[in-house]
């Protein structure tokens, strides 16, 4: 059973979590995030974790972090990929270079740390890597485009290098964590801002967007008013940190991570809570019209409430189109030379015979 482990993502919500269930176990745990300095690390660091800085977008520090673990633990036994984001808006709204990042975090950077670490596994003759990927890793989801491609990508090259490492003694998990209240969806209401704010007008009705070759291409912006009611319903993410019906919390997801990461056969694929598992049937089983037409219906509902007006930044009211209020409505006004409308007469004037 595998002793050594790192984590990736541990400042805060499930990797934090996660790598205090496994030094509960009595782990060697290599606890990661972005920035050596947030808290989260220090607390881990205080309770015995080895803590690094690892940029899933820099090669160099997924080599410095892989190579330290080899020096001083023997090398990675246990890999979990948790570390990611949420890049929220519209397909339209979101530019080349925010989705390219979102795929280095959360597939680009996986895979060249499973590379890393897997030669060093056969060498040893067996090892473990454990990908936290959605409950929306196989649905696509209006106005969560960007974020769950990336992570069907990841599930996807999880479920073919599980396939490819049969018989090698290393096992390929996926842990599909459901709704869980973290500090993510305040993160991602803050990325769906940045989508919305690259796709207001600028003078001229063009910006330039930069590939990462450096060469400057034409992005038509367009206005974030025609996704209003998506951008509404996305800001009210951050309504989930605050618990409910069907959110789980990270310790819950935490605990799932350490029964994959030390039960002697452990399953390919784990689900923490109801929502996967419905996201799945829901997925597989309704036809993509009808989840087209329900999720239209889902957005229209919202459209009578009050919504930020993201080109002024105030509030506006925002109803369906063709659809007024009754005091609005008004009795057709008849076309000329249809009706004969008599003059007016005065009172005792003879009729004229018939």
């Amino acid at each position: 059973m595998a002793t050594t482990a790192l984590v990736t993502g541990c400042s805060s919500g499930i990797g934090y979590e996660t790598a205090r269930a496994l030094l509960a176990a009595g782990w060697r745990v290599y606890a990661t995030a972005r920035d050596r300095d947030r808290d989260g690390l220090k607390r881990l660091a205080d309770r015995g974790a080895d803590i690094a800085a690892l940029d899933l977008t820099a090669p160099d520090d997924i080599d410095r972090v892989v190579e330290r673990v080899r020096d001083e633990a023997g090398g990675v036994e246990c890999l979990i990929n948790n570390a990611g984001y949420g890049q929220f808006g519209p397909v339209e709204d979101v530019p080349t270079r925010l989705l390219e990042r979102q795929f280095a975090v959360h597939c680009f950077g996986p895979h060249r740390l499973i590379r890393a670490v897997l030669p060093g596994m056969r060498d040893r003759g067996g090892g473990r890597i454990i990908t936290v990927t959605s409950a929306a890793d196989r649905l696509a989801l209006a106005g969560i485009g960007a974020y769950t491609a990336s992570k069907w990508a990841m599930a996807s090259l999880s479920d073919a290098l599980r396939q490819e490492l049969t018989g090698s003694g290393i096992d390929i998990v996926v842990v599909q964590p459901g709704i869980v209240r973290t500090p993510f969806y305040d993160r991602a209401v803050t990325a769906v801002d940045d989508a919305a704010a690259t796709a207001r007008p600028v003078d001229g009705a063009e910006a330039m967007d930069t590939d990462p070759q450096g060469m400057n291409r034409n992005m038509t912006v367009v206005s974030p008013a025609g996704y209003a009611d998506l951008y509404r319903i996305l800001r009210r993410l951050r309504a989930v940190e605050g618990g409910g019906p069907f959110i789980n919390d990270p310790d819950r997801v935490a605990a799932t991570i350490r029964e994959a990461a030390t039960v002697p056969n452990p399953d390919t694929h784990y689900r923490v809570g109801p929502v996967p598992l419905l996201g799945s049937l829901y997925g597989t089983l309704v036809p993509g019209a009808i989840r087209d037409r329900l999720t239209a219906l889902g957005i229209r509902l919202a459209a009578s409430e009050p919504v930020l007006d993201l080109s002024s930044g105030t509030r506006r009211t925002h109803r369906p189109i063709d659809t007024p209020d009754r005091g609005e409505r008004r009795r057709k006004k008849p076309r000329p030379g249809r009706y004969r409308v008599p003059a007016a007469v005065p009172r005792g004037t003879p009729r004229p015979a018939a």
